[in-house]
C-alpha cells in the first residue's frame, strides 16, 4: 500500500552531535524543521555518535522514527533497536564501531515504502589490494513500528563509488542508482512497497579510470528526478537525463576539473532542479543545467581557516525549508547556509556559518525528495498515485503560525506538497497595498516572513503557483 501523499515531512528532524558525558561544546542535538527557522533543541540520544554518518527519519507527521550512524540503528529514544546492533558488518565496523564512528559518509539513505515501513539502503566497507578500500557489500534493513524484519540483506556486491536514490515514475516505488568505480557501469536497483527489488545494469558515459580518477565525490539527483549527477572529485562531474520510468541515463554532459577537490567533493541540486551545486573544502561552485554548454560560476570562496577547528564546506544537502545546508568539513559548531539555491549566480547568497549550533556538529544526512510524486499521463502512471498530492486551484491547504503575529510569522504546507515549480507567496496591507512578496521554492514546505516594522492591522494573502492562479489565501492580524 503506497504512503498518503498529504505530508511527507519524513526529512523535518535531522540529529547532530556526539559524547555529551564531556559537555561543554559537546553533545547531541537536533535540527527541527517543524520551526522556522529551524530550531536546535539539545537532545539526550544515548550513546549514538554522528561524526562521520547520520541517518535519520520521521514519520509523515515529521515525528522523529530512526537513526543511524553506519554501526547501528537506534529509535527515537535514543536506544539501539534490538536486533539493529550491528549493520555494515565485517572487519571494518569491528575496528571502528566501538567508537560509534563508521569511516564513510552520507552512506545509508532511509527510504518510506509500503505503510509505515523504512527502507536503509547502505552499503558497507572492505578493504581492497586495488583502492585499498572498497564501498561493498551494498544492503537494504527493513524496519517497522521499531523491529528489524529484515537487516543487512545484500542487495550487490561490486565496488560503489557513490549512490542517490529517486521515487519511480509511477508514485510508489524507488530507484536506487550506483556508479561502478573506474567504469562507465552503473547498478540501477528498483525496490516496490515490499522492498522487494530487481537490480538491472546501464554503461554510459565516461568512466574515471584508476589511478588516474582515484578519488569520488557524491552522487545526487535533481529534486524533480529529471537529472542525476557524478561526482569524482579527481576528474570530474558527468550530468545525465533521467527517465523515472524506465530508469534509463542519457545524454552524458561532463565538467572536468583544474585539480583534485578533496576534501568535499559534495553535491546538492537547487529545489527548482535548474542549479546543481558541487564543492571543495575551499569552493563552491554553481552550474545552470539549462545552459547549452555547462560552465560552473563560483558562488563561495573560503579564504582562511581558523586556529582550532576548520570551517571549509562539506557535505551540502536541501532542508525542507528550500535552504541549503552545508556542513563546515571539520568539527564545528556552525553549519554555512546558501539562502537562494534557485538563484543564479552569488545572489543565492552563500552565508558563511549562517547557521550557529549548540554543540560541534559534522555530517548531514543523504536523504532523497520525499515530496515527489507519480508521474500523470505517463507510460508508468499505472498504479493511480500520480495525481496524490497534486495542487489544483484553490484547494491548497495550510496554516499560519503565530496569528496573531508580531515580529513575523510561518507559512507551511500541509497539503498538495508535490509542487516542482516555485509558488510566490502576496501579503496586503489594510489598504490593498502589497507589503511583501516572497519566493516559496519548489518542493519547499516552509516559508518565513518578517513582520516587526508593520503598523498594526489585518492583512490578507495570497498564494499563487507559476500560471498566477490563487492557490491559496488567508489572513492575518498584526497586533
Amino acid at each position: 500500500m503506497a504512503q498518503s501523499g498529504h505530508a511527507q515531512k519524513h526529512d523535518y528532524i535531522w540529529l547532530n552531535g556526539w559524547d555529551a558525558e564531556f559537555g561543554g561544546v559537546f553533545g547531541n542535538f537536533i535540527m527541527d524543521f517543524h520551526q522556522e527557522p529551524v530550531g536546535l533543541p539539545a537532545v539526550d540520544f544515548g550513546s549514538a555518535v554522528f561524526i562521520n554518518i547520520e541517518s535519520s527519519v520521521s514519520d509523515i507527521e515529521g515525528n522523529l522514527l530512526y537513526a543511524a550512524e553506519g554501526c547501528r540503528i537506534y529509535n527515537a529514544q535514543g536506544e539501539v533497536i534490538p536486533g539493529a546492533e550491528v549493520i555494515n558488518p565485517g572487519e571494518i565496523h569491528s575496528a571502528y564501531c566501538n567508537n560509534g564512528n563508521y569511516p564513510s559518509v552520507m552512506a545509508m539513505i532511509p527510504i518510506p515504502i509500503g505503510n509505515s515501513t523504512i527502507m536503509y539502503f547502505h552499503y558497507g566497507i572492505e578493504f581492497d589490494n586495488k583502492f585499498t578500500i572498497a564501498l561493498r557489500p551494498s544492503y537494504q534493513t527493513l524496519l517497522r513500528n521499531n523491529e528489524i524484519l529484515a537487516i543487512n540483506q545484500q542487495v550487490n556486491y561490486f565496488h560503489s563509488e557513490g549512490m542517490a536514490a529517486v521515487r519511480h515514475g509511477n508514485g510508489r516505488d524507488w530507484w536506487v542508482i550506483q556508479s561502478e568505480r573506474s567504469t562507465n557501469n552503473f547498478k540501477k536497483q528498483l525496490f516496490n512497497d515490499k522492498g522487494e527489488f530487481q537490480v538491472w545494469e546501464q554503461s554510459i558515459g565516461y568512466h574515471y579510470p584508476f589511478p588516474q580518477c582515484e578519488s569520488f565525490g557524491i552522487h545526487s539527483f535533481s529534486p524533480d528526478g529529471t537529472r542525476f549527477v557524478r561526482f569524482n572529485n579527481s576528474c570530474g562531474l558527468s550530468f545525465f537525463d533521467f527517465d523515472r520510468c524506465t530508469g534509463e541515463l542519457s545524454n552524458e554532459r561532463r565538467i572536468t576539473l583544474p585539480h583534485v577537490y578533496y576534501p568535499g567533493a559534495y553535491t546538492v541540486f537547487s529545489p527548482n532542479s535548474r542549479y546543481c551545486y558541487y564543492n571543495s573544502n575551499r569552493v563552491i561552485l554553481q552550474v545552470d543545467m539549462e545552459a547549452p554548454i555547462l560552465l560552473p560560476d563560483t558562488v563561495a570562496i573560503v579564504d582562511s581557516f581558523p586556529a582550532d577547528f576548520g570551517s571549509g564546506f562539506s557535505a551540502m544537502q536541501r532542508g525542507p525549508d528550500g535552504r541549503i545546508y552545508i556542513g563546515t568539513g571539520s568539527s564545528n559548531k556552525a553549519r554555512h547556509l546558501i539562502h537562494y539555491p534557485d538563484v543564479k549566480g552569488p545572489d543565492c547568497w552563500v552565508e558563511p556559518s549562517g547557521l550557529p549550533t549548540p554543540f560541534l556538529t559534522r555530517p548531514l544526512p543523504n536523504i532523497p525528495n520525499y515530496r515527489l510524486k507519480g508521474m500523470a499521463g505517463s507510460p508508468c502512471d499505472t498504479l493511480g498515485l500520480s495525481g496524490i498530492g497534486a495542487v489544483e486551484v484553490g484547494e491548497l491547504k495550510h496554516r499560519i503560525f503565530p496569528n496573531p503575529i508580531s515580529d513575523g510569522f510561518t507559512l507551511e504546507l500541509d497539503e498538495g506538497l508535490s509542487h516542482p515549480l516555485s509558488w510566490l507567496m502576496t501579503v496586503y496591507d489594510p489598504l490593498g497595498r502589497i507589503q511583501y512578496e516572497g519566493v516559496i521554492p519548489a518542493f519547499a514546505y516552509l516559508h518565513r516572513v518578517e513582520s516587526a516594522s508593520w503598523p498594526a492591522g489585518m492583512y490578507h494573502y495570497t498564494l499563487r503557483n507559476e500560471q498566477q492562479h490563487i492557490i491559496g489565501s488567508g489572513r492575518v492580524i498584526k497586533e
